[in-house]
This record gives structure tokens, sequence and C-alpha cells, in this order.
């Protein structure tokens, strides 16, 4: 499991009603510009990565959505959104090594995030590692 608002597994929700564990099936880039990246190196980065038959659809970027019209903007293509789940899948699919990746919610991406996530993130890392004992031999 995976993923940081501030070095934890932990994920803002986009859509209303998203709580609990997920697994991701896809993870994208969702504030790296790759046409910039493309004209500088002749490469495409960022490119969504998948990850299994999952549908949940985690967006990642530097920033900490905590704005209301960019959780709206972003919720139009994902589900969940964190701060370096695609650095891992990314690093993963890079070594050849497979990645499973599991986010809890912490809080609903937006106004009032940055307070929600503080006061969640000790009980969300409690519930992963509950999910990790009982779903990893």
């Amino acid at each position: 499991p995976c993923r940081s608002r501030g070095g934890r597994p932990t994920a803002g929700a986009l859509r209303p009603g998203w709580a609990g564990l997920h697994e991701i099936g896809t993870v994208l880039q969702h504030d790296l510009d790759t046409e910039l990246l493309r004209t500088l190196t002749g490469q495409v980065y960022g490119a969504p990565l998948t990850l299994g038959t999952r549908t949940a659809v985690l967006a990642t970027g530097d920033t900490f959505v905590a704005d209301e019209d960019a959780r709206a903007r972003l919720a139009r293509r994902a589900d969940l959104v964190d701060m370096e789940g695609y650095a891992v899948a990314w690093a993963a699919a890079r070594a050849g090594v497979p990645c499973r990746m599991v986010k809890r919610v912490s809080d609903e991406a937006g106004e009032g995030a940055d307070r929600a996530w503080r006061d969640a993130v000790d009980d969300c890392a409690r519930d992963l590692a509950a999910w990790v004992r009982h779903e990893l031999p």
C-alpha cells in the first residue's frame, strides 16, 4: 500500500461518498506538463498506468488538492488523489515489479482537506495495517 498526503498511505476522495479502502486499477499524473516535457525531451511522461483490474482511478500530483474548483475538474478524470502513487507505480513498472496499490480515503479533497487529513491519518494507517495483515501472506 502506498500514498502520501505527507508521507502516509492515504488518498483524498474527489467524489462524494468515497470512503474506506480502495485497490487502484489505474493511476495518472494530473499536474505534469506532458506536452512541454515531450517537446523538451522527445519522450512522453505521465501517461496513465494500469495496475490491475480494479476500477478505482488515482490521480497523482505535486499539489495538495484543497480547492473546490480543482477538485471538481479532477473528479472528471479520477476518483481519488494523492501525491506519490504515480511515482511508485512508474518505478515498479520500470523495474519490472508488479504493483498492487491500496489507498485509504482520509478526506474529501477540496476545502478543509488539510485539517481533515491531519485528523484522519492515524486511523488510515491502522486500517491499512489491518488490511496488509489480512490480505498479504
